[in-house]
């Protein structure tokens, strides 16, 4: 039997997992907590198999908080689950999740899921995680040698103006070059395009 603890915020979504897991005869759900508060004392006091995570989680972010849970409980199986978003399920692979799971998810899905991070809790599971690889990738591939250039200055902290002169370029057109790199990396502003560079290998 998986000992299941479900932290989601949403009553509405507490109330349909356990109708998701009530058919589900090897699946048990022992608690469910509404913030990273009674998460965290939920896991302490009941060592459930696998603790499935909501990135709305109040109180903590989720993607700390399950490092913080794996560093607790190395054995336990971590599921994170939100948006369709490919930096959510880099960033859940980098953390040692279990799984990332869009909450646009069947029921199936997810009840494989809690299955699979239960037997493997470091195996890393998404169904959109090879279509996320490719489009890294083709992110990568796709940047011009200009575009790398301005990427390493913002690594570097310049201003826009600060790379212009550097670049030899009008600030007008380096504007334009970050806007290029925000497009094809998915990102919308500095501190999300270094992270995400930083993931895909882009920062040498």
């Amino acid at each position: 039997m998986v000992g299941l603890v479900i932290a989601d915020p949403s009553t509405m979504a507490q109330i349909g997992y356990a109708a998701a897991f009530g058919s589900s005869p090897d699946i048990r759900i022992v608690g469910q907590a509404a913030s990273a508060a009674q998460a965290r004392r939920l896991v302490q006091t009941l060592s459930p198999d696998v603790l499935l995570l909501d990135a709305a989680l109040p109180g903590a972010d989720p993607l700390s908080l399950g490092a913080e849970m794996r560093a607790d409980a190395p054995h336990m199986g971590l599921i994170l689950v939100g948006p369709s978003d490919d930096q959510m399920i880099f960033r859940a692979l980098a953390e040692q999740f279990s799984a990332y799971l869009p909450r646009t998810g069947d029921v199936n899905l997810f009840v494989s899921a809690v299955r699979h991070a239960a037997a493997a809790p470091t195996a890393f599971t998404a169904p959109d995680l090879a279509a996320a690889l490719a489009a890294r990738r083709a992110a990568s591939a796709a940047l011009s040698a200009r575009e790398q250039e301005v990427l390493r200055h913002l690594r570097g902290g310049l201003s826009n103006a600060a790379i212009a002169e550097r670049m030899e370029l009008t600030e007008s057109t380096v504007r334009t070059y970050i806007a290029r790199l925000y497009d094809k990396l998915g990102v919308r502003s500095r501190t999300e395009a270094l992270t995400a560079a930083g993931e895909r290998g882009l920062l040498r």
